[in-house]
């Protein structure tokens, strides 16, 4: 959503560390007071023929010293993959690298944790690595790295996962330049689904058995791990599953993949459409002119055996002819010359508009009935209660009608539109003020212009039970769409999926044999299902309150799901990185730490979404760094349990003194390019956090500004990208290790912790540290948070991770006593 999406732009952009390690590929300098080489550009190219995959990986690294650097090249090896070749080219030369298996890896990348004080690389504990000497790096200069290897990428049932390693949690790597994947899947069998649960890919279909998939992003944030599903099959209509069930006794989640093969056969049904449009005095001539040409492309994709209408509306209703006619040369040219003459003047007839507008609809069920619904307002005349309008309209809709609903600007009713189109299995299109209609209605048209299932249905068989599916109502299946719907299950063992729907008079039924697991295991990459169930489960609950009026219980619900998963909605307000390109991301300096890039700007501490980075904690007594656990303990006393304070108060939100802070550290950036994207990202958050402030009060004031003007679009839009959400976002929440822990101030702590916890406090990299991380290899979730990190353990006691206090060696009962459950 809008709004959210670049909530934490300022925060990555202020708080992330230097990037002292990148799990996409990193070169060392045998220096050790240099931190590793910047990133310029990464090309990622992969084919995949029948699970077979080959990626080549080209890589640039800067050398922004004055001197010749001697540096070690190293790149995990994707987990599971049985590597037969690698080969490496280093300026022409191809080169022999060291492939260290999993074993001797471990050492290579502990050490590099200890040198660099970045955890975020423990993510590939297990992991094979490949390792290469590189000299000479040239002074002021780039290196270029290509590799390229070959693996059998996982299957699990007929769905086929890759995974290209990327993250660190600790800091994100980010490319000074571009950062580029481009994917290409061939298979024997029909590809019948693709997608990417952590980028937002493309998809270019060149037949059914061979698709490319495409990701770029100049000065990209590689926070996490390009990972793809893909599925095949030989129906008409396939269906990938995803299924997550970490625990036994409880429901698990499912995400299903829905969508028709390309070279299916195309049954084309005649429809028709009925185009309304306000020509109400408050439509400018710039959005006029841009709603007349959206009407005209509309008409151009009619086919002869179709029929169209068109109606415009002010204060009263005039009819392009007075009922359905067909879309043949001489009615679509006499149709496009009364589109170029219609003028704007009188009010807003909302409800006469979509009364005619539904009256045209024929007898014939079989023939689908599409009104697009043009308004820039709200109603003025006849009817002007959006309750009644939505009431009237469900009481002469029938089921094979859809509204497609486009509002145009801020001052509309959103609830109402978004009621009308919710209510017919549409969607709602919001042009904002800076938009073209035209574009908006050409994207959505050319999804919805050939309808493969409409009413569709999904029931299962042998125990299993679906339920708290989201969408509620499941839209119509459209050729080349695909459809998601994320949902949980109730049982386990084998069902079979049937999936129903119409086109035209004729009834359709596809059976999917499938086995629901009684448990998944934490590491089959599907838990990215769980937090995505829970964003759309909210932004429905959101949607009822806007529409409804708050509830009690439903308050109640939307925060619990908000705080556990990190959702920004009115009543909280966690941080969400953005799923966008980013600006070049100046480091924080640290003592100890590593060294700045040249040119880059020390950036203030700020509370909230550190990624691991530089600590926010005021400073101790005489000065120095305040103790991690004090800090807690801090936090955890102020929690007086009315939400606003200690831990509840600070889970991510951002503060007005947070922005004041954001902008004071931008002051003695001296590139005015940086400096001004900078500031921009901070007006946005301040605003965006306004917009926050103004839901909050307007839902607790039981008023409906929150349904109209642009506080309604605002979050009409905000909880649709939740409802519709189907990647995964890092939070100021995470769930590590089957705890929950929050953000504040560039410390995680344990959403369960207490002031008067036992605790024991490890220094970060010590010997202890990583003697718990030999005993517990699963407490690199733990560690992977950062260097400030205050987590119950099994035992009930707080491991305390600190990186300037704390024990540095502890024996081995001791700790096994922190994992004997309590």
């Amino acid at each position: 959503m809008r709004f959210l999406r670049s909530t934490l732009a300022v925060l990555a952009a202020i708080l992330a560390g230097a990037s002292s390690a990148s799990a996409s590929g990193i070169l060392i300098p045998e220096d050790k007071k240099l931190p590793p080489l910047a990133m310029v550009n990464h090309k990622v190219t992969v084919a995949i023929d029948e699970q077979v995959a080959i990626t080549t990986v080209e890589q640039s690294f800067r050398n922004h010293t004055d001197r010749n650097l001697e540096a070690t090249y190293l790149f995990p090896v994707p987990k599971g993959a049985t590597v037969d070749k690698f080969t490496m080219w280093v300026d022409g030369k191809e080169m022999g690298g060291e492939l260290l298996d999993a074993k001797h890896a471990h050492k290579v990348y502990t050490d590099i944790v200890r040198r660099t004080q970045d955890p975020g690389l423990l993510e590939y504990l297990g992991n094979s690595l490949l390792r290469l000497s590189v000299f000479p790096v040239p002074p002021k200069g780039d290196q270029k790295i290509k590799i390229s290897y070959k693996f059998v990428a996982q299957k699990d049932g007929n769905v086929v996962e890759y995974i290209y390693p990327l993250k660190t949690d600790g800091k994100a790597n980010r490319t000074l330049e571009a950062f580029s994947v481009n994917l290409t899947i061939k298979s024997r069998h029909a590809v019948q689904n693709v997608y990417s649960p952590t980028h937002a890919i493309t998809t270019t279909r060149k037949s059914d058995r061979e698709v490319n998939v495409a990701f770029e992003r100049n000065q990209a944030i590689l926070d996490k791990d390009f990972q793809l599903f893909y599925g095949f099959g030989d129906k008409d209509i396939g269906l990938t599953p995803l299924l997550y069930k970490p625990i036994t006794g409880e429901d698990g989640y499912f995400m299903f993949l829905v969508s028709p093969q390309v070279e299916a056969e195309k049954k084309r049904v005649p429809r028709d459409l009925v185009l309304v449009l306000d020509t109400s005095s408050s439509m400018s001539d710039i959005k006029m002119q841009q709603a007349k040409k959206a009407l005209k492309f509309c008409l151009t994709q009619l086919k002869p055996e179709d029929r169209f209408a068109i109606l415009k509306f002010s204060t009263s209703v005039v009819p392009f002819r007075d009922k359905l006619v067909e879309a043949n040369k001489d009615y679509l040219e006499a149709a496009n010359k009364w589109v170029d003459g219609l003028k704007t003047s009188g009010g807003t007839a909302i409800w006469p508009a979509l009364d005619e507008a539904l009256g045209m609809r024929s007898d014939d069920p079989s023939r689908p009935f599409t009104m697009v619904f043009f308004t820039d307002g709200q109603p003025t005349v006849d009817e002007t209660n959006p309750d009644k309008i939505v009431k009237n309209v469900m009481g002469k809709n029938s089921g094979n009608t859809r509204i497609f609903t486009f509002g145009v600007g801020d001052d509309v009713n959103a609830a109402m539109l978004d009621q009308l189109a919710d209510a017919t299995r549409a969607i709602t299109t919001y042009v904002r003020e800076a938009e073209d209609i035209e574009a908006k209605v050409a994207s959505l048209y050319g999804k919805i212009s050939h309808p493969v299932l409409t009413d569709v249905k999904l029931a299962t068989t042998g125990g299993i039970q679906l339920h708290e599916i989201y969408p509620p109502k499941l839209p119509d299946l459209f050729q080349g769409t695909q459809l998601v719907v994320i949902g949980r299950y109730t049982g386990n063992g084998h069902s079979a999926i049937r999936l129903t729907g119409t086109v035209g008079k004729e009834k359709q039924e596809f059976v999917y044999e499938l086995n629901f697991p009684p448990k998944t295991e934490s590491d089959t990459g599907k838990d990215f299902v769980e937090p995505l169930w829970a964003r759309r489960k909210v932004g429905y609950i959101l949607d009822q309150i806007r529409v409804n009026g708050e509830k009690k219980e439903l308050i109640d619900e939307v925060v619990a799901l908000a705080k556990r998963y990190g959702i920004a909605t009115p009543y909280t307000s966690h941080l969400v990185v953005p799923d966008g390109p980013m600006p070049v991301v100046p480091p924080t300096v640290r003592p100890g730490g590593p060294l700045p890039r040249p040119g880059t700007l020390p950036a203030a501490p700020i509370a909230g979404g550190g990624f691991g980075g530089a600590s926010g904690i005021p400073a101790g007594p005489g000065g120095g760094p305040q103790r991690v656990e004090d800090f807690a303990k801090n936090q955890a006393a102020g929690d007086k349990g009315d939400g606003k304070s200690g831990l509840a108060g600070n889970r991510g939100s951002m503060t007005e003194r947070q922005v004041k802070e954001a902008i004071d550290a931008l002051k003695s950036e001296k590139d005015p390019e940086v400096r001004a994207k900078f500031s921009e990202e901070v007006k946005k958050l301040a605003a965006q956090k306004r917009t926050w402030d103004e839901a909050d009060r307007a839902l607790k004031g039981g008023k409906s500004g929150y349904q109209t003007g642009q506080l309604g679009v605002d979050l009409s839009c905000a909880a649709n990208g939740l409802r519709n959400q189907d990647r995964v976002s890092l939070t100021a929440n995470r769930q590590v290790y089957g705890r929950n822990c929050l953000e504040i101030g560039g410390v995680w702590i344990d959403d369960g912790y207490k002031a008067d916890t036992k605790s024991v406090t490890v220094k970060a990299q010590s010997d202890a540290y990583f003697r718990i991380l030999e005993k517990h290899p699963q407490i690199k979730d733990v560690y992977r948070l950062g260097n400030h990190v205050v987590w119950m353990t099994p035992s009930g006691t707080t491991l305390v991770v600190d990186p300037n206090d704390g024990k540095d060696k502890m024996e081995d009962a001791d700790i096994e006593a922190l994992f004997v459950k309590k």
